[in-house]
Order: structure tokens, then C-alpha cells, then sequence
């Protein structure tokens, strides 16, 4: 059996024209990511589009992305992990209670 997760955007990183992937995926991860988990990308391991390379180093200057571990699918031969990536404004207005007292 084989454990797949795979990071979805939150935010819209691609252009409308855009024809190239839109997520990362890990096979047998060693570390699987959870709700509150700060995460980063060294983004041009994965993707080679310029507009969407650029994008992300805007977002990643001086901020931080969360994971939000939001499904698991079970299969006989795999586990799917979903982790939907967030802007760091963007998840904790999303999810304060995550940020309420001393992790404020």
C-alpha cells in the first residue's frame, strides 16, 4: 500500500492559460503535514512556469503558508492525503482559534 498527499492552493496561482500542474504530490511522504502546520515549497522543484514561480515568491516574501490536512481518501492499494496550502493571512482569518492566546 502507498500513501499519497497532495498540496492544493488556496490561492489562485495560476493564470487562466496555465496548462501545467496545479499541486504537488508526494508518494510515501516521511512527514505528513497537519492542520496548523507551517509548510513551504522550494517552488521551482515543481513548477517551471515563470508567472507561477513568480507568483509564489511574491506570496512566500515575508510570510508564512499553513496546511490544513482537509481529507483522506482509503483505497485498497493507497491513501490519499489532501493538504489545502494557505496564505498565512488568509488561514488565520480562517482559523483563529488556532491563534488564540500565547500563539497569537
Amino acid at each position: 500500500m502507498k500513501t499519497i498527499v497532495r498540496f492544493e492552493f488556496d490561492t489562485q496561482l495560476f493564470y487562466p492559460e496555465y496548462e501545467g500542474p496545479r499541486n504537488i504530490i508526494f508518494e510515501n511522504p516521511p512527514h505528513i503535514p497537519q492542520t496548523g502546520d507551517p509548510v513551504n515549497f522550494k517552488i521551482t522543484d515543481f513548477f517551471t512556469d515563470k508567472k507561477v514561480v513568480g507568483f509564489f515568491e511574491d506570496l512566500d516574501d515575508g510570510n508564512l503558508f499553513y496546511a490544513e490536512r482537509l481529507q483522506t481518501i482509503y483505497s485498497r492499494e493507497q491513501i490519499e492525503i489532501i493538504v489545502v496550502v494557505y496564505e498565512e493571512a488568509i488561514f488565520k482569518e480562517n482559523f483563529p482559534h488556532l491563534f488564540t492566546g500565547s500563539h497569537a
